[in-house]
């Protein structure tokens, strides 16, 4: 180890994280999707070699995280083309957020992604209270379905409501 550096917490038996190693494909990325916007259907008759080429498994970083936030856009979106509505803002906040994480948790000492986080935690904070004044029934869905904010207590509040109607 260099001196000063900082000893690595992580053992070598922690599997796919451990360093090093590869990182296994996230499971929502590994089910037979593909780059390009290209279906199952279109691919069922080309070779192995070409589905591999344009599966995500071999996308690289910048290009799962298109991606996730293009399906975040597509799930949260209002009508067609809406990419400016808090809730949709959120989602790709939250994209971008989740992948920042990862990164640090790699590269600890990455002060400008550390800012870059903040930044973006701050962001999507004043979004989340933006649209809890304006459209509470969003927020709480928002909230819940990507588990930010104060979802806990709203799964609570709506658990608490289910059992006495």
């Amino acid at each position: 180890a260099r001196f000063g550096a900082r000893p690595s917490t992580r053992l070598l038996s922690d599997g796919p994280s451990a360093p090093g190693s590869a990182p296994a494909p996230r499971s929502e990325l590994a089910s037979g999707n593909y780059l390009f916007g290209i279906t199952d259907e279109q691919l069922k008759d080309l070779s192995e070699s070409v589905r591999r080429a344009v599966s995500l498994e071999n996308a690289s970083s910048a290009e799962r995280r298109k991606v996730e936030v293009h399906r975040a856009m597509q799930h949260w979106q209002m009508r067609p083309g809406d990419t400016g509505s808090p809730a949709v803002q959120i989602a790709m906040l939250t994209v971008r957020i989740e992948y920042l994480q990862r990164h640090l948790e790699e590269h600890h000492k990455d002060k400008a992604s550390q800012r870059g986080l903040r930044k973006l935690l701050g962001q999507r904070l004043r979004l989340l209270n933006y649209l809890e004044k304006d459209d509470r029934e969003m927020y709480r869905r928002v909230c819940t379905d990507l588990k930010i904010g104060k979802w806990k207590e709203i799964a609570k509040k709506e658990q608490a409501r289910a059992a006495q109607a």
